[in-house]
């Protein structure tokens, strides 16, 4: 019973020893080489026990290697444009390992040998680049294609970096670039006023440009208006000419018609007398005059004024105009006014 208690023991040790010493199991984002006597073994992505479990002999040393994707953060530097304009940028880098034999006989499986030989190329690709644009290109807000001409800078650098058959490039590391971008573009300080001042130039003129053409606007709407006030204003004063044009031939019909009456023309004489009369006779007003005055015959000679007659053809009209043909119209109270005291 003892020695088979120890018997299972030793197998347990074993086995122990066995899956320490002689397996090795590979994470999900990573790949394993295998450093056998100098010579490098990639055993593939598939274990060869189980699932990213794998078998080495004891002697086998691992060499693991990150396949994620890193960020290598670049400093802020000064590049010159093509017509020698300063900029600064800062960029970075998005990059995976793609081919863990070459990095490893490349860059030693070192991330920080690898991080130093991508800045070096990446930054002399921007300086490169950068070269061959304007700055206008770069920084100006009119034009729709400036993002998009950044865009394409970054391509051509992140695929000029790769590189390709013809070209080597940090493929050779093993490496692949999976973007380039700038997380920063400025001008350097020293031209940082005159950048400034360019821009306020800049939109000043537009300013005015914009003024310019509201105010011709602003002068073709009053242009419009006002021609189309005179015309209201013509168009309101022909129609009233008008209207007083008929008003005054109705009133000159209207007047016409009264003069041919002759009772109209006697009764407009009287009024016209009995009201110079209540003109003249104001209070403490003393006349002598005779009795048989033209300007007295009517408060003094009712009976024998010429008026009435007129004053009894216009009643006997108006009653004509209202009443039967054959109805007699009343005749005028004519009163004998008293006469002088002698």
């Amino acid at each position: 019973m003892k020695r088979a208690v120890l018997g299972i023991f030793a197998a347990i040790v074993l086995l122990i020893l066995f899956v320490v010493l002689c397996t090795f199991v590979r994470r999900p984002y990573e790949r394993v080489l295998i450093d056998r006597f100098g010579t490098l073994i990639d055993p593939g992505q598939k274990g060869t026990i189980a699932y990213n479990w794998y078998f080495k002999l004891p002697t086998d040393s691992l060499v693991r290697i990150d396949t994620r994707l890193h960020m290598e953060p670049l400093p802020f530097i000064e590049y010159t444009t093509q017509l020698n304009e300063p900029i600064s940028v800062r960029a970075f880098i998005v990059w995976r390992i793609v081919d863990p034999v070459k990095f490893r006989q490349k860059a030693s499986g070192s991330d920080e040998i690898a991080s130093k030989q991508m800045r070096d190329r990446v930054q002399g690709l921007i300086g490169q680049i950068l070269g061959k644009h304007r700055l206008d290109q770069l920084f100006n807000s009119a034009d729709e294609k400036t993002d998009q001409n950044i865009r394409d800078i970054e391509t051509q650098i992140a695929r000029e970096a790769t590189g390709n058959a013809s070209t080597p490039g940090l493929n050779e590391l093993g490496i692949e670039v999976a973007d380039i971008g700038f997380s920063r573009m400025a001008f350097p300080p020293a031209n940082t006023e005159e950048v400034y001042r360019r821009m306020v130039a800049n939109l000043s003129e537009r300013a005015r440009t914009y003024e310019a053409q509201g105010q011709a606007d602003a002068n073709v709407i009053r242009s419009d208006g006002a021609r189309k006030a005179s015309e209201i204003v013509a168009n309101a004063r022909r129609e009233a000419e008008g209207i007083r044009g008929k008003a005054d031939a109705e009133s000159a019909s209207i007047i016409a018609s009264v003069n041919d009456n002759p009772a109209a023309r006697d009764y407009y004489e009287y009024w016209k007398n009995m009201d110079i009369l209540r003109a003249i006779l104001t209070k403490n007003t003393i006349m002598v005059l005779s009795s048989d005055d033209t300007w007295l015959k009517n408060l003094f000679q009712g009976s024998q004024s010429t008026t009435a007659p007129a004053l009894q053809g216009m009643i006997n009209s108006i009653q004509n105009s209202s009443s039967a043909p054959n109805t007699p119209a009343p005749p005028l109270n004519r009163t004998p006014a008293p006469e002088p005291a002698k």
